[in-house]
């Protein structure tokens, strides 16, 4: 009978292990800007030079790297840095597509159990982590499907924060999590699309899976370190005062040269 009852307790262990092994999935961040895009005058008589303009459209579109970190029920995605050599471009600060990526937050971690998310966001050069719970979107399953990477992935649609959002993703993953703050299907997300627009950035932002593979590394996943905490709203308020201020700011300079 203890034979039994440890080759029961053995057989558990194994199908825990097994249910534990880590994967870490690469994706590719873009921007993709409409051919007659443009930067519009605010009303203020300034204009961008024409060869600045390029050179940000170009930077922009750059595409980012990020790696999504797998382990059971917890995830984390983080960024992928860029050294750049070319000082003409500000190699010292973010590129533009990193920057895309950064107003989404960086060391994204998501517990699909527990229902919480963790992240990075740094607002005028101090550091805070938003601690809050995982927002519950209002996914539409269709029967569309397509390829990705070899595994057959589902098409899925939902009105997130008033965008309209598409994703695919792959159900033979069973991992209900995905790139940035995306989780809740029967399958891992392999790509997300959206309209953005923010301002004078109008486009399409798309999340492409471009590597999968398993690590033989199962330390625990890292979550942010719990400093300068504040919730989504609490963030959400801060950056809005931060607009608020940047325009009262901007709007007197205007003011004063006139």
């Amino acid at each position: 009978m203890k034979k039994i009852v440890s080759v029961i307790a053995l057989f558990t262990c194994f199908l825990t292990f097994a249910q534990q092994e880590k994967l870490e999935v690469t994706y590719t961040s873009r921007m993709i800007l409409p051919d007659d895009f443009s930067f519009q005058s605010r009303g203020d008589g300034r204009t961008m030079p024409k060869e600045m303009q390029e050179q940000f459209k170009k930077n922009i579109q750059e595409p980012q790297e990020a790696v999504l970190t797998i382990l059971g029920d917890e995830s984390v995605y983080k960024m992928v840095e860029k050294i750049s050599n070319d000082q003409s471009q500000g190699s010292r600060g973010m590129r533009g597509g990193m920057r895309m990526m950064a107003m989404n937050g960086d060391n994204i971690y998501k517990n699909s159990t527990t229902h919480q998310i963790l992240k990075e966001q740094n607002v005028m050069g101090k550091n805070y982590v938003i601690k809050d719970s995982l927002q519950n979107f209002d996914w539409k399953l269709t029967r569309e499907t397509k390829t990705i990477l070899g595994n057959e992935a589902k098409k899925a649609t939902a009105i997130i924060d008033s965008v309209q959002t598409t994703v695919w993703y792959i159900p033979t993953l069973k991992y209900k999590t995905g790139p940035e703050n995306y989780w809740g299907l029967p399958g891992l997300i392999a790509e997300v699309e959206t309209k953005v627009d923010r301002g004078m950035m109008k486009g399409t932002r798309i999340i492409s899976l471009t590597d999968l593979k398993t690590s033989s590394n199962i330390k625990t996943i890292e979550k942010p370190k719990d400093k300068n905490t504040i919730t989504q709203k609490e963030y959400n308020k801060l950056m809005q005062e931060q607009r608020s201020r940047f325009e009262e700011m901007r709007n007197s300079g205007v003011n004063k040269r006139d």
